[in-house]
């Protein structure tokens, strides 16, 4: 479960910034909330979505964290035949380039992360492809005391392990390794495997894949996927009742994969390759695989542009899965990026649960929540209020540029 996300000279991003899983003290949805492990930790959401003009930095958001994540799971992916099917990565970043400055300066992350029995502080700092600094430490998650320990502490090629982790060798570590990836890839030391699965549990959804059939072959092909996403298909009204992968050889000996989807017309069944379905359909197939293993393992799944292709009410329920206790009662997250006002609705979100991205004049990317907003009067933006026109009416801060459109559009010009 992720708690809190920090990031700094990523992208659009020159300032710290940082997105916050942690509910607010307010009372909308509370029983949609992942609850604490005891008093000594805070209630955790479920869903938050980002929204904003074009070139605001939504996506940016998305990929910092996605960059982060390839950086721990990518060395372990690389040394073992560790492979997960519903994953993109993000190899390199960029920083802000906007000014002299921050182009020489390194990226910097901090993530805070809950699992079963601890709560993990992970920080990284890197600069191109060399890490500047990391450290992880953790808080157990049951016990009576909130005692945070060290497991270890790296700047540069000096690295200082915990007492947990003493035996550890941290010599002959490479500079562009997270030491974290090191230690899992080399070791079997518990709260490394527990921080490292937290990583590998993630899911990044990237609809820009060429071979898609490879793809659908690797996620539809789970024995276990498979009846859950035919009751989904049929739950949201799409009209296929069976699918069939198969995996063929070429003219050149190599493989190749299909994916044939099934439709039943007046008790007679009708067979269709994957590329003959709707792009919309095409998209739900390639998602819905990730929304189940989020629900079924806990993991975080990030999409960006999750209303492309989708119709409202697809939305909704998509995000009422996860907001549904007795659905997602292994606390699965679903963080998103978004166009459709439609959702935008105090009957579907918390205040906290929606986010803006917006460039300022130095055309550096922000982030903050509705809750964080306040009104001139000096409150915050009521539960009552209508999001999706106070946010379209550009009383938000991320004027999505409809208003200046309106008015061009009444113009002489």
């Amino acid at each position: 479960m992720l708690c809190q996300f920090r990031f700094k000279n990523v992208f659009s991003y020159r300032d710290e910034t940082v997105f916050d899983m942690q509910a607010a003290d307010i009372d909308e949805f509370s029983d949609s909330l992942i609850p604490p492990p005891g008093d000594k930790f805070s209630s955790l959401l479920p869903v938050s979505a980002i929204y904003g003009p074009n070139g605001g930095g939504k996506s940016n958001a998305i990929r910092a964290l996605v960059h982060l994540i390839s950086r721990v799971v990518l060395p372990i992916r690389t040394s073992s035949d560790y492979h997960h099917p519903f994953s993109s990565y993000v190899k390199r970043y960029d920083p802000f380039l906007l000014d002299e400055g921050s182009r020489e300066k390194p990226a910097e992350f901090e993530l805070v992360f809950r699992t079963a029995t601890a709560q993990y502080q992970y920080q990284l700092s890197v600069l191109s492809d060399i890490v500047v600094s990391e450290s992880l430490r953790y808080t157990k998650t049951h016990g009576q005391r909130r005692r945070e320990n060290l497991l270890f502490e790296r700047e540069g090629s000096q690295i200082v392990p915990g007492p947990a982790l003493k035996r550890a060798n941290t010599q002959k570590v490479s500079p562009s390794i997270p030491y974290l990836s090191f230690l899992f890839i080399n070791y079997n030391f518990a709260e490394i495997e527990d921080a490292a699965n937290w990583f590998m549990r993630c899911c990044m959804i990237d609809y820009a894949i060429p071979d898609r059939d490879r793809r659908f072959y690797s996620i539809m092909n789970d024995p276990d996927v498979k009846p859950i996403l035919l009751d989904l298909l049929s739950a949201m009204d799409i009209p296929i009742s069976d699918y069939e992968t198969r995996e063929e050889t070429d003219e050149a000996g190599g493989k190749k994969y299909r994916v044939m989807t099934t439709h039943t017309v007046n008790g007679r069944s009708y067979h269709l390759h994957l590329s003959d379905e709707s792009e919309g359909t095409i998209k739900l197939l390639s998602m819905l695989p990730g929304v189940v293993f989020s629900l079924s393992s806990g993991g975080v799944l990030l999409v960006d542009e999750l209303d492309a292709k989708l119709h409202p009410q697809l939305l909704r329920y998509i995000i009422k899965m996860h907001t549904d206790p007795r659905i997602n009662w292994r606390y699965g997250q679903l963080i998103f990026t978004c166009h459709d006002t439609s959702i935008m609705k105090n009957d579907l979100l918390r205040r906290d649960e929606i986010w803006f991205a917006a460039q300022n004049e130095e055309s550096v990317s922000n982030l903050w929540s509705l809750y964080d907003i306040h009104e001139p009067s000096g409150g915050r933006v009521k539960n009552t209020a209508a999001y999706d026109r106070q946010y379209l009416a550009g009383r938000y801060g991320a004027d999505p540029y409809l208003r200046q459109m309106m008015d061009w559009g009444d113009s002489d010009a």
